[in-house]
């Protein structure tokens, strides 16, 4: 984090303390869109030029979210938005809002206000930065609250704080373990009743042909984006963790977005220029990244932004939803997807999927992060960490947080970290 962003964080830290919460949300979203549109438009280095598009049009949705209140319906990670997306709601995923105010500087005056209310600080990060942003009064009052029951514990406590906070609506979509004929027709039912319960609460109504296309925006995406993990795995492109974590909002908030379609069709015609990788040739060490990223945190990210002989190919949690999706029957194909999600269920086909990724992309090892909070993570780490060195890959298993800069053993960190690449050139 370079003094530019401490002195922001600082600056905004000092209007939320004087509950000048409505001026520091105004700031943020402006600075969102400026900053995304300043790196949109830059040119030179060897960032390629969907990275920098994608960057800004996740800063503009980011700060979307935030302008006024009563817009935008705040949703978690997994929640289907293509529904959202048709019907033109904006959406607030704490992941995404959470790792902005990170990266803003200004984390800590939203973690330790949850905390002051009651908060625990076992809550997964993300979580409580959100109901820290609510209780300041920076986060705005939503249209709507919806999300679902898998993968984070968090979900049903901060959503249903929310909720109840805000004094707003609030469906829970229940999500089976198991991919059956019986659950698609379940959590498609399910899904139907949350196309009424929008409609009803944002008094729209949902328009069948524009659903359609949203529908078959985020099918192509998809489709471009398993070609970009094809084109990545015999060739090296420079990028920065933080770009893997703007794939995650690409495909999983913003799917089915013209700009998502567009950002996958721009980065597959691009990687497709980068040179191939040559045999004999003396390569980086390629690492597969199991789990959200602290691209904030300089001290890991830099080891690989500066490190000639290491990159971060891909993340588990970016391309999680690879089943293929109907624009006929978008409640059964989304209900399927959202099933056969590999985060979805039991550990074991998170670990599966991991391994399958792995020999896809070549890879040489894995850091597996266990993420402040994540109970499902942590609890599957000695599991999946047995399971991919069965497998002949080197595995890290890496304490650390995601965006709670309290959290944080640089020194620690870097050391286990710089040690595991060592490990992996030596096998090389």
């Amino acid at each position: 984090m370079n003094d530019t962003v401490r002195k922001f964080g600082g600056k905004m830290t000092e209007l939320v303390r004087s509950e000048h919460s409505v001026a520091a949300r105004r700031t943020l979203a402006l600075v969102f869109r400026a900053y995304g549109d300043a790196v949109r438009f830059s040119s030179g280095g060897d960032l390629l030029p969907a990275r920098r598009y994608v960057m800004g049009f996740c800063n503009r949705k980011m700060a979307d979210s935030i302008a006024r209140p009563g817009r935008a319906a705040v949703v978690s990670l997994f929640t289907p938005c293509e529904i959202f997306e048709a019907l033109g709601i904006p959406v607030m995923v704490p992941e995404g809002l959470s790792c902005y105010m990170t990266a803003s500087g200004c984390d800590r005056v939203f973690l330790e206000k949850a905390e002051e209310c009651g908060v625990p600080e076992t809550l997964c990060s993300y979580h409580k930065m959100l109901i820290g942003m609510a209780e300041t009064g920076v986060l705005p009052r939503p249209r709507m609250i919806v999300n679902t029951t898998m993968v984070c514990d968090a979900n049903q406590l901060s959503f249903r704080y929310l909720a109840e906070y805000f004094d707003v609506p609030h469906l829970v979509l229940d999500v089976p373990d198991a991919c059956s004929a019986g659950n698609i027709r379940y959590l498609s039912d399910q899904l139907r009743g949350m196309k009424d319960f929008v409609e009803k609460h944002s008094g729209r109504a949902l328009d069948e042909g524009k659903f359609r296309k949203t529908m078959l925006r985020a099918s192509e995406t998809l489709e471009n984006y398993r070609r970009c993990l094809s084109l990545k795995s015999v060739r090296y492109e420079s990028i920065r963790m933080t770009y893997h974590m703007m794939d995650a909002l690409a495909l999983h908030p913003f799917l089915g977005t013209e700009e998502g379609l567009k950002y996958t069709e721009m980065l597959k015609k691009q990687l497709a220029r980068l040179p191939l990788l040559q045999p004999g040739e003396k390569r980086r060490s390629r690492i597969l990244w199991v789990h959200m990223m602290p691209y904030w945190q300089d001290s890991i990210s830099d080891m690989f932004r500066y490190h000639a002989d290491a990159e971060v190919v891909c993340c588990d949690v970016t391309f999680d939803n690879y089943s293929v999706l109907d624009p006929e029957q978008p409640y059964e194909s989304l209900a399927r997807q959202m099933l056969q999600n590999s985060l979805n269920g039991p550990s074991e086909r998170r670990i599966r999927r991991v391994l399958k990724l792995a020999r896809q992309m070549d890879i040489d090892g894995i850091v597996y992060f266990c993420h402040w909070g994540c109970k499902q993570t942590l609890g599957a780490s000695a599991m999946a960490k047995e399971a991919f060195e069965q497998a002949g890959f080197p595995t890290l298993v890496l304490d650390g947080d995601g965006c709670d800069t309290r959290n944080v053993q640089d020194g620690q960190m870097m050391t286990r970290m710089g040690a595991f690449l060592e490990q992996l050139e030596a096998l090389r």
